[in-house]
C-alpha cells in the first residue's frame, strides 16, 4: 500500500524576474532598435529624460563629478542626496565628427531559418544531424511551428523517428525558444522549462492540464484546482509574458539598414574594442520627480500618485541597470572575439580562426544563449569594413603545421583553388580536397568540399566543363 504524505523539499531553480526579462529584451536589440525603444520608454515614464545631443548645452570635460555607472547589484536608496545628484549618461558629452551614414551601413536580411541553422552549427553535431535540422527548419510555418510530424520527416531522411525528435528538441531550445514546436501549448511549456519552471510548478500545470480553461478566468481555475486566487493570478502573469508565436520577429524578411554596435580599431600598435552607444541623445533620471517623492502628505490623491511614481522609478532604475549590463556584456563578447580574430583583421580571411559559442561562453562566463542574443543582428565596424558579429563564428580544422583554420577560411581556399584551375580540365571535389591537403595541409573529406562549394554557389565540375566549352 502506497502512503501519501506531504513533504517539504528545498531546491534551487532559475525564475525569470522582471529585471532579468528586461535585460534579455535589451540584450537582443541592436543600436537603432535600442534608440527607438528608449524614446518610447521615455514617453511613458516621467523619470526618464531624453536630452538630444544637438540641442544640449556644451558640458565641460573636466567637471568634478562625471556620471557614475549603475551596476545590476547596486542598491539605491530612494531618499539619499547622493542618488539625487546622479545623472545617467549613455553617451559621453563630446563633439564627434559627422560621418555619412551610408559609409557605415549595409543591407542585411534576417531569416529565421538562417539564424536557427547558424546556432545549430555552433554545437557539436554530425552531418546527418545537421541534415535533419535543415529538414525541420525548412518545414516551419510563419509562426515558427513545425508543420509535419517527426515520423514523416524520418521517412524523408530514412532515419529513425527518435533521431529526428532528438534534433527537434535541440532546435526547440535555441533562440527563439519554443520554435519547432507542434502547437502553442508545447511552445509555451518549452519556454517555461527553459526559464527554470519545473513540471510540477503551477504555470506548467495550468498550461499542460487546464490550457483550454484558462480563458474562463481566475475564479473558475481556483475552484477546479483548489488553490487560492492570488496564486492563480501570479501563475497567469507568468504565462502572459510567454511568446506564443516564436517566429513573430521574423515575419518580415526585408532588407534593413543598420549601424554598427561595436568598433574594432588599432591604436598605438594595439587592437582595441569600443561599444558604440546611442549617438543622437543621452538619457538620465529626472530629479524633479525624485524630489516630489520625498514630500510627506496624507492626501489620498497624493498617495495614489506617489505610488504610481514609485513604480515608474523602479522601472526606470531597472532599465538603466539593464543598459549598463548590456554594454558591459557586449564589450566582453567584443573583446573576446577581437582576441581570437586579430590575425584576420591584420592579414585577411585565411587567418580567420575557428570560434564557437561554447568557447566564448567559457571565456566570458556568459551562457551560450546569452551570447547568441548579444551577437544576433549586431555588427562591428573594422578597418576592413563592417561585419556581422556572427561572421567571426565558425567551426574549424587544423592544418598539418598545427595552425587552426575556420570553415570560412577553408571556403576561401576552395574558392581560390577553383579560380586558378585549368579551364579545360576543371578540378573535381575529390581533387580539390587533395590540393587542400598537399598544398595547405588541410585534411577534409570530399563531401565537405562539395558542401562548401555549393554554399559558395560554385557549379560542379561537370557544369564548369559545359560552361568552358560554350
Amino acid at each position: 500500500m502506497i502512503e501519501l504524505k506531504n513533504q517539504l523539499k528545498l531546491s534551487q531553480q532559475l525564475i525569470l524576474t522582471p529585471q532579468l526579462k528586461l535585460l534579455l529584451k535589451v540584450l537582443q536589440l541592436n543600436t537603432l532598435e535600442l534608440e527607438e525603444y528608449l524614446v518610447q520608454e521615455a514617453q511613458t515614464n516621467p523619470f526618464l529624460e531624453i536630452e538630444y545631443k544637438d540641442l544640449a548645452p556644451k558640458v565641460s570635460q573636466d567637471r568634478d563629478h562625471m556620471p557614475e555607472e549603475v551596476k545590476l547589484t547596486d542598491e539605491i536608496d530612494l531618499g539619499t542626496e547622493e542618488f539625487l545628484e546622479k545623472s545617467f549618461y549613455l553617451i559621453e558629452p563630446q563633439e564627434e565628427p559627422e560621418e555619412p551614414i551610408w559609409e557605415k551601413t549595409l543591407k542585411a536580411e534576417d531569416k529565421l531559418s538562417d539564424y536557427l541553422l547558424w546556432q545549430f552549427r555552433m554545437k557539436e553535431f554530425t552531418p546527418v544531424e545537421y541534415e535533419i535540422a535543415q529538414y525541420i527548419v525548412g518545414n516551419l510555418d510563419e509562426k515558427g511551428y513545425l508543420t509535419v510530424s517527426s515520423e514523416e520527416l524520418a521517412k524523408e531522411v530514412n532515419l529513425a523517428a527518435e533521431k529526428v525528435e532528438k534534433v527537434r528538441n535541440v532546435i526547440k531550445s535555441l533562440d527563439p525558444v519554443g520554435v519547432a514546436s507542434y502547437d502553442v501549448k508545447e511552445c509555451l511549456l518549452t519556454q517555461l522549462l527553459f526559464m527554470g519552471y519545473k513540471e510540477e510548478s503551477l504555470p506548467y500545470v495550468l498550461i499542460e492540464k487546464y490550457f483550454e480553461q484558462i480563458p474562463e478566468g481566475v475564479d473558475v481555475l481556483s475552484q477546479k484546482l483548489g488553490i487560492e486566487p492570488s496564486k492563480i493570478e501570479e501563475a497567469l502573469e507568468v504565462i502572459k509574458h510567454l511568446e506564443p508565436y516564436p517566429a513573430r520577429n521574423f515575419y518580415v524578411e526585408t532588407s534593413t539598414y543598420i549601424e554598427p554596435d561595436l568598433r574594432f580599431y588599432r591604436e598605438d600598435e594595439e587592437w582595441k574594442v569600443e561599444v558604440l552607444k546611442e549617438k543622437s541623445f543621452k538619457v538620465r533620471l529626472n530629479n524633479f520627480y525624485l524630489e516630489y517623492l520625498k514630500l510627506k502628505k496624507k492626501d489620498p490623491r497624493f498617495l495614489k500618485s506617489k505610488q504610481f511614481l514609485k513604480e515608474k522609478f523602479k522601472e526606470a532604475e531597472n532599465l538603466l541597470k539593464a543598459l549598463d549590463s548590456r554594454y558591459s556584456s557586449l564589450y566582453k563578447v567584443g573583446a573576446a572575439i577581437l582576441t581570437h580574430q586579430k590575425e584576420f583583421l591584420e592579414k585577411g580571411i585565411k587567418y580567420l580562426k575557428p570560434l564557437t559559442l561554447r568557447m566564448l561562453a567559457e571565456e566570458t562566463q556568459l551562457h551560450e544563449s546569452t551570447i547568441s542574443r548579444i551577437i544576433n543582428r549586431k555588427y562591428v565596424q573594422t578597418p576592413s569594413g563592417v561585419f556581422s558579429l556572427k561572421f567571426f563564428f565558425s567551426s574549424g580544422y587544423e592544418s598539418s603545421d598545427g595552425t587552426s583554420l575556420s570553415s570560412k577560411a577553408v571556403k576561401d581556399l576552395i574558392k581560390q583553388i577553383i579560380s586558378q584551375e585549368n579551364p579545360e580540365k576543371p578540378l573535381s571535389d575529390n581533387e580539390v580536397a587533395k590540393v587542400l591537403k598537399s598544398k595547405y595541409g588541410v585534411n577534409i573529406a570530399r563531401r565537405t568540399v562539395t558542401k562548401y562549394r555549393e554554399e559558395l554557389q560554385i557549379p560542379s565540375v561537370r557544369e564548369r566543363k559545359k560552361q568552358n566549352k560554350r
